[in-house]
């Protein structure tokens, strides 16, 4: 996914199916969390179902906050995502002629991922070593899922490519090692070292240059093209809604109301709702978004009590808080907090 393609790239429903299958085994149901990110029930039900990039993302923080106090489920979630639950970026990458171009495709394409989590292929004197991974434009409330989950689906991605097992050497994340994983080493199929400065699978020595077993220049240009086409048919979000937003995200204690957004922005407060409008969302919606997102991050890592961050968000009283924050996440601020000292 990218940032600037959230409200109009349309992606493929085997993300949610996968999450929700995960969520029905551990005996919780993703019914209220598919209608908490707008999502109908009729599109996870849809073999060829599709959803915007916003509802993924929605989505996946729902289900990040239902499923933190399992440990591990994030990474074996992961290894449930195989190539072809990509649809024609799986299909691109599986048609090209070595694993070195196939994670050159996914990297031209990574738009059509299911994360955004960005995959940059490391190469030194004309050899790919290793495929390498950075969480920047992720939301910081979602970025433990991420490297976790990727951890599983970049791995079998890889396995896909040369089945049954890739050649890696070692993989090196970013996270400290959780409690009960003693066998994730074995379930990776390589030694995982946490606490790395960056996250990267690093391969066997000429790993790069393997042939792939689906290698076909007309498919890869076929496929290619087509995710030419999908990309291109997702026009980059409002310039004018990204304004609004950065402005919002920018803001220091409290946020700026409407009309001195607008005056910002050289508008009046009757042309700045009407342009929001007209790109299909409101300034009660950003700020509702920008609100959500740091609300999780001022729990999460901060001390600050909850009136405190009731107050830094603008809200008029804790109550009108913890009632936003329910409809947030499911919970309130407290039982929020709780989850990170457990």
């Amino acid at each position: 996914m990218q940032l600037h393609l959230l409200e109009t790239l349309r992606l493929s429903n085997q993300s949610l199916r996968i999450m929700s299958a995960a969520m029905r085994e551990n005996a919780l149901d993703p019914a209220p969390l598919l209608t908490q990110a707008g999502i109908e029930a009729g599109v996870l039900a849809d073999p060829e179902g599709h959803v915007t990039c916003s509802q993924e993302l929605q989505f996946q923080q729902y289900f990040a906050e239902q499923t933190r106090h399992i440990p591990g489920l994030w990474m074996r979630t992961g290894l449930r995502y195989r190539v072809m639950s990509y649809g024609p970026l799986g299909l691109a990458v599986l048609a090209a002629s070595n694993v070195a171009e196939g994670l050159q495709v996914l990297g031209a394409f990574q738009g059509l991922t299911f994360s955004l989590m960005h995959y940059e292929l490391q190469v030194e004197d004309g050899q790919a070593v290793a495929l390498t991974a950075h969480d920047r434009d992720a939301p910081a409330s979602l970025r433990e899922f991420h490297q976790e989950r990727a951890l599983g689906s970049v791995t079998m991605f890889l396995n896909d490519m040369q089945p049954p097992r890739f050649p890696l050497r070692r993989i090196e994340s970013v996270l400290k090692r959780p409690s009960g994983w003693q066998n994730c080493d074995a379930l990776l199929g390589a030694p995982v070292i946490f606490g790395a400065t960056q996250t990267r699978w690093v391969f066997e020595h000429g790993a790069g240059n393997l042939s792939l077993p689906m290698a076909s220049p007309l498919l890869e240009e076929t496929y290619s093209s087509l995710c030419k086409k999908l990309v291109a048919a997702a026009p980059a979000k409002d310039a004018f809604v990204s304004q609004v937003f950065d402005l919002l995200v920018r803001s220091g204690r409290g946020f700026p109301s409407a009309a001195e957004v607008a005056t910002q922005l050289r508008v009046s407060e009757r042309t700045l709702h009407r342009r929001l409008v007209a790109a299909h969302t409101s300034f009660g919606q950003l700020l509702d978004q920008v609100r959500h997102e740091r609300a999780l991050d001022l729990l999460d890592k901060s001390t600050l009590s909850i009136e405190r961050i009731s107050e830094m968000l603008g809200f008029s009283e804790p109550s009108s808080f913890t009632r936003a924050f329910k409809r947030w996440v499911g919970h309130s601020p407290l039982a929020q907090r709780g989850k990170k000292s457990v």
